[in-house]
């Protein structure tokens, strides 16, 4: 199935779930995060770290029911989750996770939960804004004629708008820097995601990380100041917070997805 045939089976997703929307409709914040539970851990360290403000604060879970009969029988019951981080006054963000999954359900539990932000009810009256963070190995950045590299010790984190730009995007584009036009993205979980994104429209800023090509143990000290990184930039703009401790408690990286690891699906998305 090539990505044209999967598109066209997800309208038809979309097409049988408006005809359930009434049954459960979530509810976001302002600023909705994104987030992608990884087998590495990255994702999950992400979700712990952030919260409202360090005291008092809560966190509000939910399931996100998927609604993938129409995928496959299989995935009946697949859920994600909705977090809403709450201070004392309000609700401050909605995170919604989504749990690692691999091609082509994948893109279709990401389509499912893009539909479900598109319908939800808004706690704010500002316009909704997704913030969707990702971690990529090196290898599946990649540029015409090699991979994408950098001079500098310190690898930098970049921004990907897509649909109108919101206050919340403007603050996180102005902190990243923009990838080259013909940076190739090989990233199954990002790649797939910023299809759909661009499909919907919905006001949208992507974050990319890059691992560190450094030798595994160097690699490791280098990654968890990246992840921290990725989720202070976040907590900055968003009035949230991002606790830094939860990092190494939650994140646990491999030394096999530090090489780039081995995935079947890799050109399914182009």
């Amino acid at each position: 199935m090539d990505l044209e045939e999967n598109l066209e089976s997800l309208s038809l997703q979309n097409s049988d779930e408006s005809q359930s929307r009434n049954l459960w409709r979530m509810k976001v914040a302002s600023n909705v995060f994104f987030i992608y539970h990884d087998e590495d851990g990255f994702g999950n360290a992400i979700a712990q770290g952030l919260s409202p403000n360090p005291h008092p604060y809560s966190k509000v879970l939910e399931l996100l029911p998927l609604g993938l009969r129409e995928c496959d029988p299989r995935y009946l019951d697949l859920t994600g989750s909705v977090t809403q981080l709450r201070d004392k006054d309000y609700v401050k963000a909605t995170m919604v996770m989504l749990h690692h999954l691999d091609p082509p359900v994948l893109s279709h539990a990401i389509n499912s939960v893009l539909a479900k932000i598109a319908d939800a009810e808004s706690i704010s009256s500002t316009v909704p804004t997704i913030i969707a963070p990702f971690l990529v190995p090196a290898s599946k950045l990649k540029l015409e004629g090699g991979l994408l590299t950098t001079n500098s010790t310190k690898l930098p984190l970049y921004g990907i708008q897509v649909g109108p730009e919101t206050d919340v995007s403007r603050a996180i584009a102005a902190k990243t820097q923009k990838p080259p036009p013909s940076l190739q993205i090989h990233f199954e979980p990002l790649a797939c995601f910023l299809q759909l994104v661009r499909t919907s429209n919905l006001p949208t800023f992507i974050i990319v990380g890059q691992r560190s090509q450094s030798p595994f143990n160097q690699a490791l000290s280098e990654d968890l100041e990246i992840v921290y990184e990725i989720g202070q930039l976040v907590a900055s703009t968003t009035d949230t917070y991002f606790q830094r401790e939860q990092t190494k408690t939650n994140w646990i990286p491999t030394a096999k997805s530090a090489s780039g690891g081995g995935e079947a699906w890799r050109a399914f998305y182009g």
